[in-house]
């Protein structure tokens, strides 16, 4: 019996196998009306196949992203940090950093996962406005809280782009099935038009490495 597809198959290998049933019986008499059954089927998981490939992009596109206004996140907090140090030393009759980092550790709060790090930073925003539009390190308050933004908005973008991969996923797994189901029908119709032996030689096989590896040895 010829090798049908199954569900461990690749799209790539879906297609591939199914193009060259379509070209083997494109040179069949009689077998026509099987190519043009499949053919669709094959354009419609190419389709679906190059959707989930530009999803995948754009999710990469995303998480690139976010990874940069994470970055500049980071770098802020950073900032944020010295300029508390240089004050208290300045001041060190009235010290914040403590205020601002009761943990005594910036590090903690860039290496944090992203939306963690989020709801540490603005953290460190309300407490830099508790103390007030005089103080000389309010200034930082709207840096941060348009990082803040950034980031958040770039981790819901990154959600986003993850969903429509899935949802291309899936839409391209049911392609691959209608693709596998029509096959298997092909063989069945082509095992009642030509008998089994013939029908089998519709449908691609593989031939062994070494065999190929021969003829091409002959040719040349």
């Amino acid at each position: 019996m010829a090798k049908l597809l199954n569900d461990k198959m690749s799209s790539q290998t879906h297609m591939s196998n199914s193009n060259r049933h379509i070209r083997l019986c494109n040179q069949t008499q009689g077998a026509e009306d099987l190519s043009k059954a499949i053919a669709p089927k094959v354009s419609s998981l190419k389709e679906k196949n190059a959707a989930t490939l530009a999803a995948k992009e754009n999710r990469d596109a995303a998480y690139d992203i976010l990874v940069y206004k994470d970055a500049v996140l980071d770098d802020i907090i950073r900032n944020i940090s010295d300029s508390a140090k240089q004050y208290d030393r300045r001041n060190p009759g009235r010290p914040i950093y403590n205020l601002l980092f009761p943990d005594g550790k910036f590090s903690d709060i860039v290496r944090a996962p992203f939306t963690k790090e989020v709801g540490l930073a603005i953290q460190i925003s309300e407490r830099l406005t508790s103390l007030g539009a005089e103080h000389e390190l309010y200034a930082n308050v709207a840096l941060l809280t348009s990082a803040i933004t950034d980031v958040q908005t770039a981790i819901k973008n990154l959600a986003d782009e993850d969903n429509k991969v899935k949802v291309a996923v899936a839409k391209e797994e049911l392609a691959q099935a209608d693709l596998r189901k029509q096959y298997e029908y092909n063989y069945h119709d082509a095992v009642k038009l030509f008998g089994k032996k013939f029908a089998d030689r519709l449908f691609p096989k593989t031939a062994p490495k070494p065999k190929i590896e021969e003829e091409v040895t002959e040719e040349s």
